[in-house]
């Protein structure tokens, strides 16, 4: 069983070593072990008070436990010998060397953290309008024996959790919320209650904040690769390699914008559809036709007369004599220039149908931008040289930090890459099993949006199984802006943070894994099982 959500998790070690909170570890970890992934549990959440007259007063909620159906359950957790006077009602604690101390009424204080965090959290945009959601309150004794009746019409014997029910403290939680007809906050109620409690305790500073400072750093540094242009302006055949990270389709972006400035009937392609997309959208007012390879092909057969009904599958095979016949037939569709990003996903015969629809052979530019990991494609210098590109590198990671850098490397041989990007985050790893991917993946989505104040619109969550991503993009979907896709398809594009669902299939191709790790700019975490993530994280480029 996956254990509760816990905030802050983990404890501090100033916590665990305070004496005088020995009773509360001792709780928070029992609850921690009962209780299932369904569950959060808010440990030593302060909260202010206001009184009738306008009066501000400290409060302190031990423990704040919430479940999506449940509702909520305020605890206060007083350790030693407990004991009430009669005539004062005054309430004290006596340790076990003997010393008596006076403590708060502890029924009192949990009753009123019940109150005061229910109309706070009532009071928040977020909060879901509907039913009243179940709020009940609790005490934990850890040392004292259970007292044998109620203690007061305002204290019945269920609110206490005893030194004997204390080994089963789960299941007196479970018992505590049960019964009534009250309604459920649902995961709207959860996300506002960690918008409450969560928030002040966990990230002084927004994660979001630390993000863009890296994000910053790294758009600094984008530009120097242009010098690559300058550099092969003149030369009709480019190839461009490096491994991800280090500009390729920034560059190819402005190459093609430069030569389409110049007047030249320009075109940029690719493979895949939303890489395509981003492509389109990035060069939308440049004058560059921007196409994947088969589009290229149905687009050609299509003006042309040749073919109006070109499937998908026809255009990967059939495709490039049809280019061959369609700028014979109409050579108005010839180009003065192609300019090929992520060159390395092109067949062979598709490089010798780009030769035969430009202009003029001999003057004419193509130029290929092509990822240089020769654990994964291969060596393709030679196979580009046969075309007559002449070959440069680039070699200096610009997109991700250092960080990000370091692990994406574990699947990278070819030449040296040097990560010029600020240090950033370490890399998250998450262990949870297989079934309990989705979930988790929904756990680190609210504390990066809710927390660390990301927004959904810079995150992705990348997966290698369609039915896993088909799966994600129903259970994330209250999430405006998120990206949720398969790793093949987030091909040559980027976002700020990306989560990697790995399921064991990202192990069947090396590719899966190098795209995957190479994705996020700036926060990247890799949730999977633990044999999954020990793959990940010890692979060698060398290994076969």
């Amino acid at each position: 069983m996956t254990g509760a959500r816990m905030w802050p998790s983990p404890l501090p070690r100033q916590i665990r070593q305070d004496p005088l909170r020995s009773s509360e570890v001792h709780v928070y970890d029992l609850l921690s072990e009962q209780l299932n992934s369904q569950w959060t549990v808010y440990y030593s959440r302060p909260y202010l008070k206001m009184t009738p007259s306008g009066a501000e007063i400290d409060g302190e909620a031990d423990f704040v436990i919430v479940h999506p159906t449940r509702g909520m359950l305020t605890l206060e957790v007083k350790g030693g010998e407990i004991s009430r006077e009669a005539t004062t009602g005054k309430w004290f604690s006596r340790d076990r060397y003997n010393v008596l101390h006076k403590i708060k009424n502890p029924v009192i204080q949990a009753t009123t953290a019940q109150h005061t965090l229910l109309n706070k959290v009532r009071a928040l945009a977020s909060w879901p309008k509907g039913p009243f959601i179940r709020a009940r309150h609790g005490v934990v004794f850890p040392h004292a024996a259970a007292p044998p009746n109620n203690l007061g019409p305002d204290m019945p014997r269920e609110i206490f959790c005893c030194r004997d029910q204390l080994p089963t403290i789960g299941k007196w939680v479970r018992d505590r919320l049960s019964g009534g007809n009250d309604g459920a906050m649902g995961e709207a109620g959860m996300k506002a209650f960690e918008q409450l409690l969560s928030l002040p305790f966990t990230l002084r500073v927004p994660l979001a904040s630390y993000l863009s400072e890296d994000e910053q750093a790294i758009e600094t540094l984008t530009p120097q690769q242009f010098y690559v242009l300058d550099a092969v302006s003149h030369l009709t055949r480019v190839a461009a390699g490096g491994g991800a990270g280090t500009g390729k389709t920034i560059v190819a972006c402005e190459d093609a914008f430069r030569l389409a400035s110049a007047g030249h009937k320009t075109a940029l392609l690719c493979l895949g559809d939303k890489l395509a997309s981003h492509l389109r959208q990035r060069m939308k007012v440049s004058g560059v036709i921007v196409m994947t390879f088969p589009e290229l092909c149905q687009n050609y057969a299509s003006t042309s007369g040749l073919r109006s009904d070109l499937s998908l599958k026809e255009a990967l095979d059939s495709g490039p004599d049809l280019l061959t016949k369609a700028v014979q037939k109409d050579p108005s569709l010839r180009l003065d220039v192609i300019v090929v990003d992520e060159a390395q996903d092109f067949r062979t015969q598709w490089w010798i149908a780009l030769e035969d629809i430009l202009v003029d052979p001999k003057v004419s530019k193509l130029h290929a931008f092509y990822d240089t990991n020769q654990s994964v494609y291969g060596d393709l210098t030679g196979e580009l040289a046969s075309f007559d590109i002449v070959p440069i590198r680039l070699t200096r990671n610009l997109r991700n930090t250092q960080m990000i850098h370091a692990a994406a490397s574990r699947f990278y041989r070819g030449s040296a890459i040097t990560a010029d990007g600020p240090e950033g985050f370490p890399v998250g790893w998450v262990t949870c099993s297989e079934r309990a991917l989705e979930q988790e993946t929904l756990n680190i989505l609210r504390k990066l949006t809710v927390t660390g104040e990301v927004s959904a619109t810079n995150i992705c969550v990348i997966a290698p199984a369609d039915e896993r991503v088909a799966n994600l993009q129903k259970r994330l979907a209250s999430f405006d802006g998120l990206t949720v896709a398969h790793i093949r398809d987030f091909k040559g594009l980027e976002s700020q943070a990306t989560i990697l669902v790995a399921s064991r299939e990202i192990s069947d191709q090396l590719e899966l894994a190098y795209v995957a790790l190479s994705r996020a700019r700036a926060h990247m975490t890799v949730l999977g099982e633990a044999n999954i993530l020990e793959w990940l994280k010890e692979h060698s480029p060398d290994a076969k």
